[in-house]
């Protein structure tokens, strides 16, 4: 993976120690009637990936014990919440990795940036690639020069590399198979101290914020995890000790050997992997606290999507769904004038991280056009009656997926509206009364509803939000062209077998050839699913 770390020159270290001095100057002398130095805010955001609502043993909401599991740990989590806020109703941008991550990066929502699905042909085909837009870390930078940024793990969103957003120090454009493997080409797998990476993205973070507190710089830094995305992997140590309890002693031997596990909700490989990303977490909190940083510094945790592994209980569905459970993440945030100890029942979503930090940092400049999200600093004090004031009043969540059911929702208030693309119908819920989308209030509450349908589809036709049917016309024909791709090499490689002169180079052509017909299969499949996606009426 490649790591760009060149951001403080000798140069610059030697005008950083000036400025430390004279800062130490002026706080040393402050009483004598010389102004106090203020120090910028630092920002850690620790990204997960489809870790679910209920996946941790963080109680989400108040006085509802089912929404915390009683089988995994992650004490970190819960000491972090303790000198945080938990926010109760704390959305993903959108049900799966890519234009969640995309959302955080520019503070709008996938729709606007038409970037909704994992793999967005739409957007390829109109080479929408969001180099227009002003990233994070670009936002940071122009904001304060002193800032110095880094985003370590998981990238996860190619029209975009963490390089050309403004990242100082970066692991690259990475994605799900580098959590997995050293080196893939090579076939050499992590080593079983460092699963999904855990543990060497989390020395590179502490290594960062340590090299910046000696510069005296100021840092913005995105932790994103691989964890807990299949394949599942833990340290061996971890899985032993919940084999071992109670429940473990329930699972199949194969849930904690075998990668990915069966979908258990109490498979101890899976309760391990939280544990080890909790401990990482751990790592981050211990170093802050080290460094004397607590008391200026900000911590951010969340997931990318709704959980897809164990169910989301008391939640209706999963990842790769609009439906809460896979919208719904766990998220907590800790720092300066955070109010300890609290829960916060405001909805609050991804594409809020961008303004917020804007808001922390003390950025004076204009944000830009188009900005969906708004501060959550006025939560922070008063996670009750603090208002946010965003570009968008209503959340909107677009998942026009063409292999899979397509839909789209609006959440206002305490209601959410959700839209089958393939039929049109309309499903109505108040999420106060009914967090598990059990009772549809369409029928009884019509002009709820009308209203609700109306401003969703008034927004998507404000930011010309991608269509499912241009969707699947795109994708049908680029899978058309794989496949004819496909089929020449088939038949050249066939060829080359009959010309071959040596078993040895029969044998290697065969290889090929192998793969050839997987991908042949694999496009063929993916036309398929376009077949049975279009005749999807089920919710």
């Amino acid at each position: 993976m490649r790591r760009t770390n060149s951001w403080l020159t000798r140069r610059e270290a030697l005008k950083l120690s000036g400025v430390s001095v004279a800062a130490l100057a002026v706080s040393r002398f402050a009483g004598a009637g010389l102004p106090s130095v203020k120090t910028p805010p630092n920002v850690i955001l620790v990204l997960t990936d489809d870790l679910g609502w209920t996946d941790t043993s963080l109680q989400m909401m108040p006085g509802r014990p089912e929404t915390k599991s009683d089988f995994y740990q992650t004490p970190a989590l819960a000491r972090m919440a303790k000198r945080g806020m938990i926010f109760s109703n704390a959305y993903s941008p959108a049900p799966v990795c890519t234009p969640s991550r995309g959302s955080i990066q520019f503070g709008k929502t996938p729709a606007r940036l038409k970037q909704t699905v994992i793999h967005d042909i739409l957007a390829k085909c109109r080479y929408i690639d969001c180099k227009k837009e002003v990233a994070l870390p670009q936002m940071i930078k122009a904001a304060d020069s002193n800032y110095v940024t880094a985003h370590f793990g998981k990238w996860g969103f190619p029209p975009r590399s963490p390089q050309h957003s403004g990242y100082d120090v970066t692991d690259g454009n990475t994605n799900n198979g580098d959590g997995d493997w050293l080196s893939k080409k090579e076939g050499k797998g992590l080593p079983p101290d460092d699963p999904k990476r855990i543990f060497s993205i989390t020395k590179r973070a502490t290594a960062f914020m340590e090299k910046c507190t000696r510069a005296s710089r100021p840092f913005f830094m995105q932790i994103s995890h691989y964890a807990l995305h299949v394949q599942h992997y833990a340290r061996s140590e971890t899985i032993e000790k919940y084999r071992k309890a109670p429940r473990g002693k329930k699972c199949n031997k194969k849930d904690y050997e075998n990668p990915p596990p069966k979908r258990n909700a109490w498979a101890p490989l899976y309760a391990a992997m939280i544990e080890d990303l909790d401990t990482g977490l751990g790592m981050v909190l211990d170093k802050i606290r080290e460094l004397g940083l607590d008391d200026n510094t900000y911590v951010i945790f969340t997931s990318d999507n709704g959980g897809g592994f164990r169910g989301n209980a008391p939640l209706r569905g999963g990842k790769a769904q609009l439906w809460e459970g896979g919208l719904r993440v766990p998220t907590v945030i800790c720092g300066p004038g955070v109010k300890p100890g609290t829960w916060c029942n405001q909805p609050i979503a991804g594409w809020d991280i961008y303004p917020t930090v804007a808001d922390l940092i003390g950025n004076t400049k204009p944000l830009g056009e188009g900005l969906d999200g708004g501060s959550l600093r006025p939560l922070f004090s008063d996670p009750e009656k603090g208002k946010v004031k965003r570009g968008t009043d209503a959340f909107v969540f677009h998942f026009p997926w063409y292999a899979g059911t397509p839909m789209t929702a609006i959440r206002l208030g305490d209601f959410k509206l959700m839209m089958h693309l393939n039929t049109g119908e309309v499903r109505l819920f108040n999420l106060a009364k009914d967090i598990g989308e059990k009772d549809d209030l369409s029928k009884s509450m019509p002009e709820k509803t009308k209203t609700l349908k109306k401003k969703l589809k008034d927004y998507l036709k404000d930011v010309d939000a991608e269509d499912i049917r241009d969707m699947r016309a795109a994708r049908r024909t680029e899978l058309l062209e794989y496949k004819a791709r496909a089929k020449k090499n088939i038949d050249r490689i066939r060829q080359a077998i009959k010309d071959a002169d040596t078993k040895q180079d029969r044998e290697a052509l065969q290889k090929k050839l192998h793969h050839e017909r997987n991908r042949m299969k694999a496009h063929q499949h993916g036309l398929d699913q376009l077949a049975c996606s279009r005749r999807l009426t089920s919710w």
